[in-house]
């Protein structure tokens, strides 16, 4: 007799075919009844042979979301789910083998929880090449779940809810390409549920090159630029990207401890993440696209 699905895995690509399979053969490898979690892949609509790849690994669920963005493809993902619980990460991750058994362990000791949060730790991917700069801004300012859950958020490289939470209010928003993990978070937080922070469920997570911080900076704004509805959002937006300026810098320079060669590489990322900001914004107010990479 088949045990129920506890776990539903859902992870979003794009892409990506060498390292989504080193996400799953992670999630194949995990201390949790095999029987008990499914893993489902849902691809976004790669145009190389990425759902090739993943429709020939044995064991897992590949299924294809044509829509762009990755909350679309987690919203086809959660569509299917069969487990009383969804866990999210990305395709550039590489779960801990106890990553699942960690996060279904914090679940059971809550109460009126929404997201349990994992902690994420950064590495150097060997085939990547990534300096030394874009590496020390990550551990400055990326992927901070503690600090994110103590403000009501998470972001989805290591989340954990009940699937009926998550259907009950809709899913996520599939109109925007980046920002739709906070936006869920904060919906459930609103519901009056809690984001609970686990660091001993981990995630590692490639450190991005510049170019790849770049990228990512775009669809932010692209993602801020489609969920705000009041007029004049450029001015807003440009606002915003001031005051995170100034308070990256403040932190670089006054509140750590790392060394004066680091920090002056940090200030030079994030002063290239600024100028990416308001670049992207004149942009979109010009009228293009909100990006997806």
């Amino acid at each position: 007799m088949t045990s129920k699905i506890k776990v539903s895995v859902i992870v979003p690509v794009w892409n990506d075919a060498r390292r989504i399979v080193k996400c799953v053969n992670a999630l194949k490898a995990q201390h949790f009844a095999k029987d008990t979690f499914e893993i489902i892949i849902v691809d976004n609509g790669s145009n190389d042979d990425t759902f090739k790849v993943v429709s020939e690994i044995d064991g897992i669920t590949a299924i294809q979301e044509f829509a762009p963005g990755s909350y679309a493809a987690r919203n086809k993902g959660l569509s299917i789910a069969k487990g009383d619980y969804v866990a999210f990460t990305d395709a550039d991750c590489v779960p801990d083998e106890k990553w699942l058994e960690e996060l279904v362990n914090c679940a059971e000791k809550q109460k009126d929880f929404g997201v349990i949060a994992g902690d994420i730790h950064f590495f150097k991917d060997e085939d990547e090449e990534v300096d030394e700069a874009s590496i020390a801004y990550e551990n400055f300012f990326s992927m901070d779940q503690e600090a994110y859950a103590k403000k009501g958020v998470c972001i989805t490289a290591n989340w954990l809810s009940k699937r009926e939470d998550l259907l009950h209010l809709g899913g996520f928003n599939a109109k925007v390409k980046s920002g739709g993990d906070h936006d869920m978070a904060k919906r459930l937080t609103q519901s009056g549920l809690r984001v609970v922070f686990c660091s001993e469920a981990l995630v590692k997570h490639p450190a991005r090159n510049k170019s790849e911080i770049l990228k990512k900076r775009r669809r932010v704004i692209g993602g801020a630029w489609d969920k705000t509805e009041q007029k004049f959002k450029s001015i807003k937006l440009t606002w915003d990207a001031i005051k995170l300026y100034v308070k990256r810098t403040l932190i670089v320079f006054f509140t750590s401890d790392a060394s004066f060669k680091e920090r002056i590489s940090v200030f030079g990322v994030i002063t290239s993440i600024f100028f990416v900001s308001l670049s992207e914004i004149l942009k979109l107010a010009g009228g293009k696209q909100s990006a997806r990479s």
